[in-house]
C-alpha cells in the first residue's frame, strides 16, 4: 500500500525511514531544512536517489523489475532512420546498468548490426545526429530533451534525470529513454556502380558527394583518435546553407550578415573555418566567421580584382576588420651572393608549377600565415617551418613540388603547423598573382 505522506522531491527525506545520524526527524518542511544533532553535519542530507548497478555484476536477462526497486530500473526504445525514414527498432526493457555502460557495451554494437542489415549493398549511409528524450509517465513532470550531432553522445545529464526521478519508481512510475539514430543515404553510390560499367559520365560521383565522403572517413577517425567530437561536425553544422533559393545552390555558404550576400564556401575555406576552431576560435553563426576569411571570400566573389582597389571601393559596414597586406618584394640576396631572381608578377600554369624562387618568397609567406592566426604559440611554429626552409636552401618551389609534412616534423615544427605549412602555399601564391606589381 501507498503512503499518502510519500515525498519524491529531489532532496526531501522519505517518512518512515532512519535519519542517517540515528535521530528521528520530527519536522517535514522545506527541502534542505531537517534538524541535524551538529553544526557540522548540516550539509549532509538525506538521499533518497537509486544508483546503477555496476555493469560487472549485471545480468542480461535478469529480473530487476522490482518492488521495492534496489536499483534505477529503466526501458530503452531505440530505432535507426535512414533519409527521414524508420528502417528498424528495438526496445530493451528493465535495464539497470548506467545508460553510457550500455551504450559502449552493447547498443552501439547492435546499432552498426541494424545499419549492415538495412542498407543495400555497398551504399554508403552517412551519420546525421541523435536525439535522445527521457521521460516518465508522470503528467506533472516534463521531458528531458538532448540532441547530439557527433557519435560521442553525452551521457552525463541522460543519467542524473535517471537518478533525479528514481523515487517515483517506488510508486510504480516507468522511466524511459528515446533514442532516434539518424543516418542519410548517399544514393550516388550505386548510381555510380551501375553507370561506370557503360562508361557513363553521368554516373560519376559529385563532388559534394565525394567531400561528404571524405569528409565522414575523416571526422571518424580524428574523434576516434581524440576521443572528442570533431571541429568539422560544428563547421558543417554552422555552415550549412538552409536557404532552399539560395542563388549559388551550395550545401555550404557564409551569408554576410550586412546585406544577407551568399558566398559559397568551397573545401579550403571550410577547412580554414575548422583550423579557426581548432585554434580556440568561437563560431556559433555567420557572424562569428573570422575576419580574413570574410575578406577573401568578397575579393574571390569579385574575380580577384587589385586587392587596394577592393579595399577602397568596399563599404565600411562589410569590413569592419584589418586587411591582409601582401607585397610584391624585389630580387634577393642568396646567401653565398648570387642573386635569385624575382618572382614574376603572374603565377606561372606550366604543369601547375608554382614559380615562387627565394628566400624573400619564403619569409613574405610565413608572415602571411602568421596574420591568419592569433595564438602567439602558432605564430613562433609558422616561424620556425620558415626557419628550416631557409636552413636547408629551399624555398615554395621546391617544397610544393616535394612535399613532405615529417621533414619539418623532424626539425621540431609541430605536426599541424607542417600540413599547414605545405598546404596553403597554393592559395597565397593565387592570391599573390591576383595582385599586380606597382609599376615604376
Amino acid at each position: 500500500m501507498t503512503d499518502n505522506r510519500f515525498i519524491y522531491d529531489d532532496d526531501a527525506s522519505q517518512p518512515g525511514t532512519v535519519n542517517r545520524w540515528d535521530a528521528p526527524t520530527p519536522y517535514f518542511g522545506s527541502p534542505g531544512y531537517s534538524l541535524s544533532p551538529s553544526p557540522h553535519r548540516t550539509l549532509q542530507q538525506p538521499s533518497d536517489r537509486l544508483g546503477f548497478l555496476p555493469l560487472d555484476e549485471w545480468e542480461e536477462g535478469g529480473e530487476y523489475d522490482q518492488q521495492p526497486p534496489q536499483y534505477v530500473c529503466y526501458t530503452i526504445k531505440w530505432k535507426l532512420t535512414i533519409n527521414h525514414k524508420r528502417a528498424g527498432s528495438a526496445t530493451e526493457k528493465d535495464l539497470v546498468v548506467a545508460p553510457s555502460d550500455y551504450w559502449e557495451e552493447f547498443l552501439k554494437a547492435s546499432l552498426e548490426d541494424m545499419i549492415q542489415a538495412k542498407k543495400k549493398g555497398n551504399q554508403r549511409v552517412r551519420y546525421e545526429s541523435t536525439d535522445i528524450t527521457v521521460s516518465v509517465n508522470d503528467k506533472t513532470q516534463s521531458d528531458l530533451e538532448q540532441f547530439c550531432s557527433t557519435k560521442n553522445i553525452k551521457w552525463k545529464p541522460v543519467e542524473n534525470q535517471l537518478r533525479k526521478w528514481s523515487n517515483l519508481l517506488r510508486i510504480g512510475k516507468k522511466l524511459t529513454v528515446t533514442i532516434v539514430f539518424s543516418y542519410t543515404k548517399d544514393d550516388d553510390d550505386d548510381s555510380y556502380m551501375l553507370t561506370s560499367r557503360r562508361g557513363e559520365k553521368r554516373g560519376r560521383m559529385s563532388k559534394t558527394k565525394t567531400m561528404l565522403a571524405e569528409r565522414d572517413a575523416y571526422i571518424a577517425a580524428e574523434e576516434e583518435r581524440t576521443g572528442r567530437p570533431s571541429s568539422w561536425n560544428l563547421v558543417y553544422e554552422q555552415m550549412r546553407c538552409r536557404v532552399s533559393a539560395c542563388p549559388l545552390k551550395s550545401d555550404w555558404c557564409w551569408e554576410n550578415p550586412q546585406d544577407k550576400k551568399h558566398y559559397k564556401l568551397t573545401a579550403r575555406y571550410l577547412t580554414r573555418l575548422s583550423d579557426y576552431v581548432d585554434d580556440g576560435g568561437k563560431l556559433e553563426g555567420h557572424d562569428d566567421v573570422p575576419d580574413d576569411i570574410r575578406r577573401d571570400l568578397i575579393l574571390e566573389s569579385q574575380g580577384g580584382r587589385n586587392l587596394k582597389k577592393a579595399n577602397n571601393n568596399m563599404p565600411s559596414t562589410e569590413m569592419p576588420y584589418h586587411p591582409i597586406s601582401i607585397n610584391v618584394l624585389p630580387a634577393q640576396t642568396a646567401a653565398g651572393g648570387s642573386m635569385v631572381p624575382a618572382p614574376p608578377p603572374s603565377l606561372s600554369s606550366t604543369n601547375n608549377r608554382l614559380v615562387i624562387p627565394g628566400p624573400g618568397a619564403v619569409r613574405e609567406y610565413s608572415n602571411w600565415l602568421e596574420s591568419r592566426v592569433t595564438e602567439e604559440a602558432y605564430k613562433a611554429d609558422i616561424r620556425r617551418a620558415c626557419q628550416v626552409t631557409l636552413e636547408n636552401l629551399m624555398d615554395l618551389e621546391l617544397i610544393n613540388e616535394a612535399p613532405d609534412p615529417s621533414f619539418f616534423i623532424e626539425q621540431g615544427v609541430k605536426k599541424g603547423t607542417a600540413l599547414r605549412f605545405i598546404r596553403d602555399i597554393h592559395e597565397w601564391s593565387t592570391l599573390k598573382a591576383s595582385v599586380p606589381s606597382r609599376e615604376c
